[in-house]
């Protein structure tokens, strides 16, 4: 991945930021009249101070936007920014994000697994605030006590080789991470176009019907099994990597049915499947077991192509404690996707950075003959971003724009860690909101 390149892409997508592309897709259905008008915060600066935003209250955001942007003067007020927010359509941050990914997809380079785009998919839970309108929209958590607060459910496809997150679902609390998966697809059609993928899952992915979904989806997938899934046809196993006949049986079925009868039937009239299980121990001595419809790699490889799938949970905390993903700008639950999907965008343009600055890095640790190899400071290179971002946005200079994303490399290649390995600890919970609408910072 050349300096060049990442370049290339941020400026495309600072021009795609002001295009009629754009502007079309920020309309909601049926909405012809919404940004024609070039007002004192047009479409374009609404979308940079979104994108550019800290958690701070909306006060304070646009405030910081028209001082980066060098406007003397604050002539928008935070209702009327507000106002305008609630025509623009989400959707619009989904479409930038393609945009930005095909350029990196489209070329050659991409790192590959066996000739294959290696993702990751999986579902997390997301504070939201809590107002009466996301509570419909979204749902409640429970807990001992009854119903509790706002909550949304959220699915990822991160691609763990080269780091990007290519989709971002925004579910109902008990939306099924299955169905949610199965969005992702057509969104990755959308971006790597027929570049051969697979995808690796987790135990709660473990179906048949989602396995045969992602068959006749062309899609190559990794699956982790539970202890019990497919008990009787594992027994029969002569090795740890074999071919496996799965039998759809009226008990597998029955869930299914229930929740679709014509899928049901359908497989129902194949009888069975088969399946590549791979049964295989961690270093940690614990088994597992997996299900694939991908001949390439050994039982070795696998485990150690499916230990990459961390990544994502990676993903998540970054995503929610260093991009203040959840702090949602305002109680409407329109906010909520577009302030998630917009951190999508500038989470995929950092990595892109760090990416750049990390080769000059690394290149510099090997010729010093460091003892650890290195990475660069995620958390300082995110807020080393967010300090530029509008000022890199809006310059028009492109001699100055250059010179600007060139500081911006060096100042993040400054920042690195050693890259050591260390021993895991224990996941902590918090039942608590992170961020409320009325106790946001103000600096």
């Amino acid at each position: 991945m050349s300096e060049e390149s990442v370049y290339g892409r941020i400026k495309q997508f600072f021009k795609d930021i002001c295009s009629e592309r754009i502007k079309e897709a920020a309309r909601q259905k049926d909405d012809t009249a919404s940004w024609t008008r070039e007002r004192n915060m047009p479409l374009r600066d609404i979308l940079r101070c979104i994108l550019g935003k800290k958690g701070l209250s909306a006060v304070m955001e646009v405030r910081q936007f028209f001082a980066a942007a060098k406007k003397e003067e604050q002539t928008v007020s935070k209702q009327d920014y507000l106002q305008q927010r609630q025509k623009l359509n989400p959707e619009v941050f989904k479409e930038l994000n393609a945009g930005y990914l095909k350029g990196f997809y489209s070329g050659e380079e991409a790192q590959e697994w066996n000739g294959y785009l290696v993702m990751a998919a999986d579902g997390s839970r997301a504070e939201i605030p809590n107002s009466a309108e996301n509570r419909k929209t979204y749902g409640e958590s429970e807990n001992k006590y009854g119903k509790g607060v706002a909550r949304a459910n959220i699915s990822a496809l991160h691609d763990v080789l080269n780091r990007f997150i290519l989709d971002i679902g925004i579910h109902t609390y008990k939306a099924s991470e299955i169905e949610e998966a199965k969005a992702h697809i057509a969104a990755l059609k959308g971006i790597v176009g027929e570049r051969p993928v697979l995808i690796m899952f987790d135990r709660n992915y473990a179906s048949l019907e989602f396995a045969d979904f992602l068959e006749k989806s062309g899609v190559k997938y990794l699956i982790r099994l539970h202890n019990g899934d497919y008990r009787a046809e594992r027994a029969r196993m002569k090795s740890d990597d074999e071919e496996v006949e799965i039998a759809y049986t009226k008990n597998r079925l029955r869930k299914l049915k229930k929740e679709s009868p014509e899928r049901a039937a359908e497989l129902g009239r194949q009888r069975s499947v088969k399946l590549r299980i791979v049964n295989t121990v961690f270093d940690n001595k614990v088994k597992a077991s997996f299900m694939t419809n991908m001949s390439e790699g050994s039982a070795d490889d696998i485990k150690e192509l499916y230990r990459k799938r961390w990544s994502i949970e990676q993903k998540y905390h970054t995503l929610k404690n260093k991009l203040k993903f959840e702090s949602v700008t305002g109680k409407a639950s329109v906010y909520v996707k577009q302030d998630f999907w917009a951190q999508m965008i500038v989470f995929n343009i950092v990595q892109d950075l760090i990416s750049a600055a990390e080769q000059r890095a690394v290149k510099k640790a090997e010729e010093k003959q460091l003892k650890y190899e290195v990475r660069i400071n995620e958390n300082i290179a995110i807020g080393l971003f967010k300090e530029k971002f509008i000022k890199l946005t809006i310059e028009d200079d492109a001699v100055k724009k250059a010179e600007m994303y060139n500081r911006l490399i060096a100042d993040m290649e400054k920042h690195i860690v050693p890259v050591r390995i260390l021993k895991g600890a224990p996941r902590k919970w918090k039942y608590f909101n992170k961020y409320k609408c009325n106790l946001k910072p103000s600096f």
